[in-house]
């Protein structure tokens, strides 16, 4: 059994780094247990109860289970058993971190901070193979580490009992649930609104945005945030990144969902109150294309080439009703509705603008147009593929996918387990149509999201 110590004073840190550790190495997929020393008498029973009754008349071990967890309360009645026979009480994991024990024979990290009044460990112990640390100590004979920088600890750790090292795409993910409203969302957070779920390795969080302004300069800010901090980030979003083969060559002369982004960019309106022009420029689009490809719209806005309803004939139009990803994902909608329940085409008109201002930043790449391996990597992503998922979660809907699928995509990050979801078919899903990423892994991303 891998056995690693973390030491320090009172008040040093090092039980708020036991956590940390522990959450980043399970979210990598390693099995960890704990084993804390402390200097009193550990009791977690009380007088009166049946187990105390059970102990105070002579039992050696009593089990209190339950539905989720059972506890042994060992009776040794002598001396404080050593390290030894403490772990080897314990089930088999990959790790045991031992907090305290000081002065046994394994490996440990020391936790040393200025103003614990005290002077480090390492000097005299040399089974301290490294201090963590949040002050200016100068220059070690062992690995100096940063205290606040929790992954490159746990980097530290498993190099040293001879775990793997996981790839780890990304440090950082984020979900974005879009909206193409043409007013602001209410004030009190709702559904059918915009959502951005980030998660990395401090946690979780989903906010509310009521306009599509306020939620662009989020995300510019995050990106900006994160690159600053060398942390790797990726950006899903809930809306098609390009369109069946052929719209783009048809529309802009350029075969790229790129050169959408750019002519759209170049006519859709989006006012800081959500007003938009959406429904005109597809009117105009269809214009050009004669007959569609575009339908869905408001009956009090009348618009001669975009019908309310779907009544377009795609096959004399030259062009598919839905992208090889939508035919892959039964449920998706199709990328021309703009209007009712499920009007992803709506989305699209006013999110792709964004992608295109977005990608112009310094170190961002759209995947799969591009490959996943800049500083900043935004994707198509489909949240209903968690839904089993979502249901269980209660609240409203939105708020949920977006932190359960950035969840599930950044443990699977931490873990090594995210490269194999970017694999794609090629051209035109590469050039024009685009891809969701995690489709056909539901059930990973399922169990990721946990």
């Amino acid at each position: 059994m891998r056995v690693y110590g973390v030491i320090g004073w009172k008040n040093s840190g090092k039980t708020g780094l036991m956590e940390r550790l522990v959450a980043e190495m399970t979210a990598r997929g390693f099995s960890v247990s704990t084993v804390k020393h402390v200097h009193h008498d550990v009791d977690l029973d009380h007088p009166g109860k049946d187990t105390f009754r059970h102990r105070q008349a002579g039992a050696v071990e009593v089990v209190l289970a339950g539905a989720h967890r059972y506890a042994i309360l060992h009776e040794h009645r002598g001396p404080e058993p050593d390290l030894t026979a403490v772990l080897s009480r314990l089930s088999p994991v990959d790790l045991v971190l031992v907090e305290g024990y000081k002065r046994d024979s394994h490996p440990k990290l020391e936790v040393w901070r200025r103003e614990t009044g005290h002077q480090m460990i390492q000097p005299g112990d040399p089974l301290v193979r490294a201090v963590a640390t949040d002050a200016d100590v100068g220059a070690l004979p062992v690995q100096v580490l940063d205290l606040n920088d929790t992954a490159a600890v746990a980097d530290f750790v498993l190099a040293e009992v001879g775990l793997p090292l996981r790839e780890v795409m990304f440090d950082t993910v984020a979900v974005v649930d879009w909206s193409s409203s043409a007013s602001p969302s209410p004030a009190k957070p709702s559904a059918d609104a915009i959502w951005i779920g980030v998660a990395g390795a401090t946690g979780e969080t989903a906010t509310y945005h009521r306009t599509r302004t306020d939620a662009e300069t989020t995300l510019r800010a995050l990106i900006e945030t994160e690159r600053q901090a060398g942390r790797r980030l990726l950006i899903g979003f809930d809306f098609p990144l390009g369109y069946p083969a052929g719209f783009a060559a048809r529309l802009t002369g350029t075969p790229h969902a790129r050169a959408v982004w750019q002519w759209l960019a170049a006519r859709i309106t989006d006012g800081p109150d959500n007003a938009n022009n959406r429904f005109a420029v597809a009117d105009t689009i269809n214009a050009r294309f004669g007959g569609g490809p575009f339908w869905g719209r408001p009956n009090s806005l009348p618009l001669p080439h975009l019908s309310e309803t779907k009544t377009v004939d795609y096959a004399r139009l030259g062009l598919h009703e839905r992208r090889l990803i939508d035919q892959a994902i039964p449920k998706a909608q199709p990328v021309w509705k703009l209007y009712t329940t499920g009007s992803v085409g709506g989305q699209a008109l006013m999110g792709l603008p964004m992608i295109h201002r977005l990608s112009n930043l310094p170190g961002v790449a759209v995947w799969p147009f591009d490959a996943p391996d800049a500083p900043v990597v935004l994707a198509e992503v489909y949240p209903s593929l968690l839904a089993a998922r979502v249901a269980t979660e209660g609240g409203i809907k939105d708020q949920a996918q977006v932190r359960l699928l950035a969840r599930a995509l950044w443990r699977l990050s931490a873990q090594g387990t995210l490269p194999p979801l970017f694999t794609t078919p090629q051209a035109p899903v590469t050039t024009e149509e685009g891809w969701v990423l995690g489709a056909g892994f539901e059930t990973v991303l399922e169990k990721a999201a946990g």
